[in-house]
């Protein structure tokens, strides 16, 4: 019998018995039939506890496989979810952007409107009357909600860009 490693010699008995009905069938005149019967009674024995152990072996692995399963689907969902949040955070993180760039643009429209433009409204003002100078304010303030929103879409583009 060869030198193996220990950690290949696990099946060092079955390797023996099987070593030794090669013998007796590679050579039967030279063996009574006593020995017949001996042999085939061991190697019966031999089968039905390596048959034992490769149920029990089997059945092990059918378990770990079963645990290996639900934990693959676990991560599967857990990396589902972290990648909902993820998005649901950078959504978030962009709509904050958008709304402070917006606010920023509102401020400068304001300043720029009681600075330059009211001025020179109120004397427009005499033509159009003070509810068309409300009539514009409000005009510019109801459009600076589809401008958040088209910038918060163009974020979220370069955002998703950045990610690839």
């Amino acid at each position: 019998m060869s030198k193996q490693p220990e950690k290949y010699q696990v099946f060092e008995k079955e390797n023996e018995i099987l070593r030794s009905a090669k013998e007796l069938l590679a050579k039967p005149d030279m063996f009574p039939e006593q020995s017949w019967a001996k042999e085939y009674e061991l190697l019966a024995q031999s089968y039905a506890q390596l048959l034992g152990e490769v149920k029990l072996l089997t059945s092990v692995s059918d378990r770990l496989q079963n645990k290996l399963n639900k934990a693959n689907e676990s991560i599967a969902r857990k990396n589902d979810e972290l990648t909902q949040t993820l998005e649901m955070l950078t959504k978030e993180r962009v709509g904050k952007r958008a709304t402070t760039i917006v606010l920023m643009l509102a401020a400068l429209f304001f300043i720029i409107s009681e600075l330059i433009i009211d001025p020179q409204l109120q004397e427009g003002a005499k033509i159009f009357g003070a509810s068309g100078l409300i009539m514009l304010k409000i005009t510019v303030a109801i459009g600076l909600k589809p401008l958040e929103v088209l910038l918060e879409n163009l974020l979220l583009k370069t955002a998703a860009r950045k990610k690839m």
